[in-house]
C-alpha cells in the first residue's frame, strides 16, 4: 500500500481491504452452506419467515446461494417458491382467524390505516386473486396483501393458485438471471479476489 500525504487515501485503501475481507467471510460461509447440503432448508425457512410476519428481501439467500453453486439454482428456487407459499399461507391465516386481535395491530405499525383497508375491500373482492399474483412479483409488500386478503374472504383456492404462481414467476426469473449470469459473476469474483471459493476460508 502506497503512503501518501493526504492521509485519506491510506484510510480508503484500508476500509477497502476490510470490506473485501468481509466479502470472502461472507462468499465462504454461503458457498460452505451451498455444499453442506443445507441450502434449500435455508432458502426455504428464510421464505416461511419473509413471506409471513419477517420483513426483508424474499430473495436474500436465493441469490447468494445461488450464485454459489449456480447449477442447483432452480432446485432452490422451488425451496423458495414453497417456503414462500406457506409464509403467505400463514399470513392469510392471521388475516382470517385473527385479524382484529394480531393483523390489524401489525398492519398500524407499518402505517397502514382503517380507512385504507377500507378504500381495497372492493378491489380485493373482486380481483383478489389478482393481486396477490401481483405483489408476488412486485414490489408490493406480499405479507401485508396476503393478510388482507386472509381479512377481506378472498376465496382460499384462488389465494392458493395467484400466490403460488406469482411466487413461482418471481423466483424462476431470478433463478434463470443466476443460471446464466453466475458463472460469469461468479469468475469475475474469483479473479478479483485471485482463488476460486473453494478456497475461501
Amino acid at each position: 500500500m502506497s503512503v501518501v500525504v493526504d492521509g485519506g487515501n491510506v484510510r480508503t485503501e484500508a476500509r477497502s481491504s476490510n470490506g473485501t475481507r468481509r466479502l470472502v467471510r461472507l462468499l465462504a460461509t454461503f458457498h460452505r452452506w451451498a455444499e453442506s447440503g443445507w441450502a434449500g432448508s435455508a432458502v426455504g425457512s428464510w421464505a416461511v419467515l419473509q413471506g409471513s410476519v419477517v420483513p426483508g428481501p424474499s430473495d436474500v439467500l436465493l441469490l447468494p446461494l445461488g450464485m454459489s453453486d449456480p447449477r442447483r439454482v432452480y432446485y432452490l428456487a422451488v425451496w423458495a417458491t414453497l417456503g414462500a407459499t406457506i409464509g403467505g399461507l400463514i399470513a392469510y391465516a392471521i388475516g382470517a382467524l385473527a385479524f382484529e386481535e394480531v393483523g390489524r395491530p401489525l398492519l398500524g405499525l407499518i402505517g397502514i390505516t382503517p380507512r385504507t383497508l377500507e378504500r381495497s375491500r372492493r378491489l380485493f373482492e373482486e380481483r383478489g386473486w389478482m393481486i396477490v399474483a401481483l405483489s408476488a412479483i412486485s414490489p408490493l409488500s406480499t405479507k401485508v396483501v396476503c393478510l388482507t386478503a386472509g381479512s377481506f374472504g378472498v376465496p382460499p383456492l384462488h389465494f392458493v393458485a395467484g400466490l403460488v404462481a406469482g411466487r413461482a414467476a418471481r423466483f424462476l426469473a431470478v433463478a434463470t438471471l443466476v443460471r446464466f449470469a453466475g458463472e460469469w459473476l461468479r469468475e469475475r469474483l474469483e479473479r478479483r479476489l485471485g482463488r476460486p471459493l473453494e478456497e475461501l476460508r
